[in-house]
């Protein structure tokens, strides 16, 4: 029996081809497994922050394509919006997500399934590991749009979760991708951190660190960041500003499963994976190893949740399973900016991360209490 997926697509200033391959990485999942027959139904859905055209796009894909399971990138605050429709008819959804907020539990319902970059946890845990290896006092600057979510908490909770302090922390990029930096970065050095955590991607980053670089009040301080401060798609343009910053990040890119999916996925593209791919390629793998395990025998869109509920398989970040409150779990590892024998810049992994007991007692927490701040856009999409 075929499976009919659809498939919420949004713009992205940042991943300007995010439309394009986003479809394309679901179907190279899809494709792993042998004798799995699909139909994509593809929907625009803007910049993913307007909550009527989601929500719309959502019921086109189950009342016009009748679809059995859906597939789209969104930040965890639609989610309950989102479910207003799936859930009365009972259709799966597999939310994609940077990790920039957390899913709450009051958010949680049996429908919907959450595959995460898990960032807000990637982030918690660099602080708390910054604290315990490379000082106790730091300050930190943010692009607005990258400053928008709530890894700004995430950092600080993990930090002070090991006795460090935030001193001062700094918004620059207000009016554009471009503006210079160098005011913010200066002014935020009067501190003498111990160190730097910024959050930056895309355009910012390269804006940032082209600044922070050639001041000389920086050249001594260890630079951390959010993994897209370094994302592999900007090192060619970054050169040697890369080196050495450190970062937190769910997906190492090393073994078999990645290496294989970050080169079919450029073969196909012509374009360096990015982490939306890696999310929907990993959906696309799941999907089919629930649709497998019919056999060919008719199945309804509640059944197939049933079967994504206890589907497992390998994808490049390792175990793919949804655990108990539907969302998918992944290790850490530290990595930092090295270039190798050939001259080319990558991110290095130094160590899988082991979080403290005091990790899940936060996150626990958090998933409780947190109020959702800042921009309603997936990240990376706006």
């Amino acid at each position: 029996m075929k499976v009919k997926i659809g498939v919420l697509v949004p713009n992205s200033n940042y991943i300007p081809s995010l439309g394009r391959h986003l479809p394309i990485a679901l179907e190279m999942g899809l494709n792993e497994k042998e004798g799995v027959e699909y139909e994509l139904f593809v929907e625009p859905c803007g910049f993913n922050a307007e909550k009527d055209k989601v929500k719309n796009g959502v019921q086109r894909l189950i009342v016009k394509d009748q679809v059995d399971v859906i597939v789209c990138p969104l930040n965890t605050a639609l989610a309950d919006i989102v479910g207003e429709v799936h859930r009365s008819d009972e259709i799966p959804l597999i939310m994609l997500t940077m990790g920039e907020d957390l899913l709450l539990d009051a958010d949680l319902d049996p429908y919907l399934f959450s595959n995460s970059f898990n960032a807000w946890q990637s982030t918690w845990l660099m602080g708390y590991w910054a604290a315990e290896n490379i000082g106790k006092t730091a300050c930190t600057l943010a692009s607005i749009h990258d400053g928008g979510y709530n890894f700004g908490f995430a950092f600080a909770l993990g930090y002070e979760a090991a006795e460090g302090s935030v001193l001062q922390i700094d918004v620059t990029h207000r009016e554009s991708r471009t503006e210079d930096p160098r005011a913010c970065i200066e002014n935020i050095f009067l501190n003498n951190p111990e160190f730097i955590f910024g959050y930056y991607s895309g355009k910012e980053s390269v804006s940032f660190l082209n600044a922070y670089r050639e001041l000389e009040v920086s050249k001594n301080t260890p630079l951390l960041g959010l993994p897209f401060i370094v994302d592999e798609s900007l090192l060619d343009e970054l050169g040697e500003k890369a080196l050495g910053i450190k970062t937190m990040s769910s997906w190492s890119g090393q073994g078999e499963k990645s290496e294989s999916f970050i080169k079919n996925f450029t073969g196909k593209t012509d374009k360096v994976t990015h982490a939306h791919a890696l999310l929907a390629y990993e959906a696309g793998q799941i999907i089919a190893e629930a649709v497998y395990s019919f056999d060919g025998a008719a199945f309804s869109p509640s059944k197939l949740r049933d079967a994504l509920a206890v589907a497992e398989c390998e994808g490049p970040r390792g175990a793919l399973k949804f655990n108990d409150k539907n969302e998918i779990e992944t290790k850490d590892y530290l990595r930092e900016v090295v270039m190798n024998e050939d001259g080319k810049l990558v991110n290095k992994v130094i160590e899988t991360i082991t979080p403290p007991d005091l990790y899940f007692e936060q996150l626990v927490l958090a998933k409780k209490n947190l109020e959702k701040q800042g921009w309603l856009n997936p990240y990376l999409c706006a």
